[in-house]
């Protein structure tokens, strides 16, 4: 009786997995037609060429070992190798001398200045970017080292010397009535580490003189017989011609302290930058010795002494071979007896 009624309970169970088996039998045997869908040529090129858009990852490359900064017109430009190339430095731009200062605006190479004695001399230095620092001026000359100026302060002793400072940043060393003993190396130095230095150097041109008698010797000393005539020439180099200065007023001559206005001529040749005078007087007297003076300018002076004898020449001047205005008969002699030697 369990058995009959177990067979009746999974009866409708039964029914439903035949009736399944059943179904899938006749789907199986029904031909369903297969539908090929027509595109135009032009849509099948498009859709076959769509792809799609996979972002692929980007890697991150490391920083570029060069750098270049244009400031206005001066491009700065760094480029060097990482000494460990897995660790990237920052890059920075070698800098320009002339931008980190102090610096000499006309640069700090030797300067050579020349000046003529007797005027005044202005030696620049335009420093750049300055800041809190020191400026000095300094000569060197025979080793020696003299401090002039510090600062926009005096520190020379001389009273020629001072500093002429000029807005903005001109340390101006200003040396007035210059000499010949001013010539040397002037530094114009910045207080840094290392100390900034720029160097000058000064030199000085003076007119040179020279007194010479009738045969072009230079003179010191002259005797001459009373009634004879004097021929002196002064010749002066390196004269230095100013532009509003007479040309009259370069040489002069002088009797004593008294200025010979008569019995000169001069020369001029602005080329070779030189001037002749001579100075005649005839017939000589006994006031006419004395010490005869050439000057150019109050620059440079030369000085002779002359004496004028009355009568005969001791005869340790007639030896020593100086100058005198014999007469007509004893010239005679001189050439009659030269004449006989060469016979």
């Amino acid at each position: 009786m369990k058995m009959i009624h177990r067979v009746k309970k999974a009866f409708p169970t039964l029914l439903v997995l035949y009736e399944i088996m059943v179904c899938s039998q006749a789907a199986e045997s029904i031909h369903v037609p297969t539908v090929v869908a027509q595109i135009p040529p032009t849509k099948a090129q498009e859709i076959t060429t769509i792809q799609p858009s996979i972002a692929e990852p980007k890697l991150e490359e490391p920083p570029v070992h060069s750098n270049k900064i244009e400031l206005g017109a001066t491009n700065i430009t760094q480029s060097y190798e990482d000494e460990n190339p897995t660790k990237y430095k920052p890059i920075f731009p070698s800098p320009n001398p002339r931008l980190k200062g102090p610096f000499f605006e006309e640069g700090s190479e030797l300067t050579h200045v020349t000046a003529r004695v007797g005027s005044t001399i202005n030696l620049d230095c335009r420093i750049g970017l300055l800041g809190d620092k020191t400026v000095t001026w300094t000569q060197v000359k025979n080793q020696n080292i003299n401090l002039l100026t510090v600062g926009k302060n005096t520190h020379s002793k001389d009273e020629r010397i001072h500093l002429a400072f000029r807005y903005p940043n001109n340390y101006r060393l200003q040396i007035s009535y210059v000499t010949k003993r001013d010539e040397g190396i002037y530094a114009c130095q910045v207080a840094t580490y290392p100390p900034k230095v720029k160097r000058i150097h000064l030199t000085i041109t003076a007119p040179e003189v020279r007194i010479v008698d009738e045969s072009g010797r230079e003179v010191h000393e002259r005797h001459y017989r009373q009634g004879s005539s004097l021929l002196l020439t002064c010749l002066a180099t390196s004269v230095g011609f100013m532009e509003n200065e007479p040309d009259r007023n370069i040489i002069s001559w002088k009797h004593g302290a008294r200025i010979l206005s008569q019995g000169s001529s001069l020369n001029i040749t602005k080329e070779s930058d030189s001037a002749v005078s001579v100075l005649t007087i005839t017939p000589l007297e006994k006031r006419n010795s004395g010490n005869y003076t050439c000057t150019v300018g109050n620059l440079a002076a030369r000085t002779v002494a002359v004496h004028v004898i009355n009568g005969e020449l001791p005869a340790a001047v007639q030896t020593a071979g100086v100058h005198f205005k014999s007469s007509n008969s004893t010239l005679l002699l001189v050439i009659f007896t030269l004449c006989s030697l060469l016979r």
